[in-house]
C-alpha cells in the first residue's frame, strides 16, 4: 500500500512523515508520497528541491521509497484527488489544531478531510508511538456496525486492543439501537479474536469531552471517528464534535473514515 503525506514544510507536517515511517512495518507500506500543492507551476521547481531534501533526510530511516509529488491548485481539492490518482490507501496529515480564527472559519484539516474518500490519520506534534490501544466510539447509526471490517483489520495488523465507548441516550428507541450495535460489535470482535474492552460512555452533546476523557484514561494511541461529507460545511464552521476530536488538545492521532466511501468500499482496507 501507499501512504500520501501532505507537506507544507512546517514541523507538524514533517512529524506526519515521521509518523508514516512508523506505520510502514505494520501496514506493509511500499511507498510514501510526499505531496505539496503549489499556487502556480512556477513554484514547482523550488518545491521539488525542498521535497527531495526532506526525503533525503529520512532515507536511512525507512526501507521503502519516499517520492515527491507536486500539483498546482487548491489544497482543499488536490490532496484527496492526488491520493486517488496515485493509489494511496491512507493519508497521514499534520495539523496545528484549531487556533484563533479557525474557531470561526473552521478547521483546515476538517475541510480537507471532507473532500477526500481516502482514510486519514490526522496527527499533531506528538511523535509516533506504536498503536496498541485504539478508542472507538459506538453510536446508534448503522455506520457503527459497518466500521467493523476496518476495526478488525487494524486490530489485527497492529495487534492492538480496542476500547469501545458507548453512546448513551434517554430515548428508549435510540438506546436499543445503540445496545444492538454495541453487542454486535463486541460479539464479532470476540469471534475474530480481536482484544477489546468496554471503556465508558459518551453523550452526543458532550461527545468531544467524553471521548477525550476516555482516550486519556485508556492512554489511547488512536481514536477512530467517521466524517460525513454530506454535513453542511456551516456545521463544521460552528465546531461540531468531530472537528474537536480531530484537533483534540491531547494530540491523540485520529483515524477519520469517509462514511459514503466506506459504504461503497469492498475488500480489505489498507492493502
Amino acid at each position: 500500500m501507499k501512504i500520501l503525506v501532505p507537506i507544507d514544510f512546517t514541523p507538524v507536517t514533517e512529524n506526519a512523515l515521521k509518523y508514516s515511517i512508523g506505520l510502514t512495518g505494520k501496514l506493509g507500506v511500499n511507498e510514501i508520497i510526499l505531496f505539496h500543492v503549489v499556487s502556480s507551476d512556477k513554484d514547482s521547481a523550488n518545491a521539488a528541491s525542498k521535497l527531495q531534501n526532506l526525503a533525503g533526510q529520512y532515507k536511512s530511516q525507512v526501507s521503502v521509497p519516499v517520492n515527491p509529488l507536486i500539483k498546482p491548485g487548491n489544497i482543499f481539492d488536490e490532496i484527496g484527488s492526488a491520493a486517488s490518482e496515485n493509489g494511496a490507501s491512507l493519508i497521514v496529515m499534520g495539523t496545528h489544531g484549531i487556533k484563533g480564527m479557525q474557531h470561526i472559519i473552521g478547521s483546515r484539516a476538517m475541510r480537507v478531510i471532507t473532500n477526500s474518500e481516502t482514510p486519514y490519520i490526522v496527527v499533531q506534534q506528538k511523535p509516533y508511538r506504536e498503536i496498541k490501544k485504539i478508542l472507538v466510539p459506538v453510536d446508534y447509526t448503522r455506520e457503527s456496525k459497518q466500521l467493523l471490517p476496518l476495526l478488525e483489520t487494524i486490530g489485527e495488523k497492529f495487534k492492538a486492543e480496542l476500547f469501545l465507548v458507548k453512546q448513551k441516550s434517554k430515548d428508549e428507541f435510540i438506546e436499543n439501537r445503540i445496545t444492538n450495535n454495541f453487542n454486535y460489535i463486541r460479539g464479532s470482535l470476540k469471534a475474530s479474536g480481536i482484544r477489546f474492552s468496554d471503556a465508558g460512555f459518551f453523550s452526543p452533546s458532550s461527545r468531544y469531552k467524553d471521548v477525550l476523557q476516555q482516550a486519556n484514561q485508556t492512554d489511547a494511541d488512536l481514536i477512530v471517528t467517521t466524517i460525513d461529507p454530506e454535513t453542511n460545511l456551516t456545521d463544521y464552521i460552528m465546531g461540531v464534535e468531530e472537528q474537536k476530536i480531530v484537533a483534540n488538545e491531547s494530540q491523540v492521532p485520529v483515524l477519520c473514515i469517509h462514511i459514503k466511501h466506506f459504504m461503497r468500499k469492498t475488500g480489505a482496507f489498507f492493502e
